[in-house]
């Protein structure tokens, strides 16, 4: 199963020719990653916030497969390829209007104890939540 949102590009996420500056699409995973967060039960701004638990990512691998403009609506679709005792590794891949693929990404995040800067063991009920999305 995979999570989907849509986002609309906005003006802010663009070089000056109005197609998406590859950086920016980083910044729209990261918030697609807050939405699924939520959608899920699990709010980012609950863990940082009260339990001082954070998402920082350890590994990158990114395609960029064709251009995406100013004002166009893209799907970003979020999936679990493994979730291990601390770490996810999620699969990202924003689609145009027409579904074609315009970006794939390969992440590996660790819930880490903000304190401690240590890793922390995924709770069994985020566990639970998250099983149904890996592929």
């Amino acid at each position: 199963m995979k999570y989907s949102v849509k986002k609309l590009v906005q003006f802010s996420n663009c070089d000056p020719f109005g197609i998406v500056f590859y950086p920016q699409y980083f910044y729209i995973c990261s918030e697609a990653k807050e939405d699924f967060l939520i959608h899920i039960g699990f709010p980012q701004h609950h863990f940082i916030n009260d339990l001082k638990l954070g998402w920082p990512m350890a590994r990158l691998e990114t395609d960029f497969i064709a251009p995406t403009r100013y004002g166009e609506m893209i799907n970003v679709n979020i999936s679990i390829e493994k979730i291990g005792r601390s770490s996810l590794t999620l699969t990202y891949v924003i689609t145009g209007p027409e579904g074609d693929e315009r970006m794939r990404a390969k992440t590996v995040i660790v819930l880490t104890d903000l304190n401690s800067k240590r890793p922390a063991p995924i709770p069994d009920d985020l566990r639970g939540a998250l099983e149904t999305y890996v592929n």
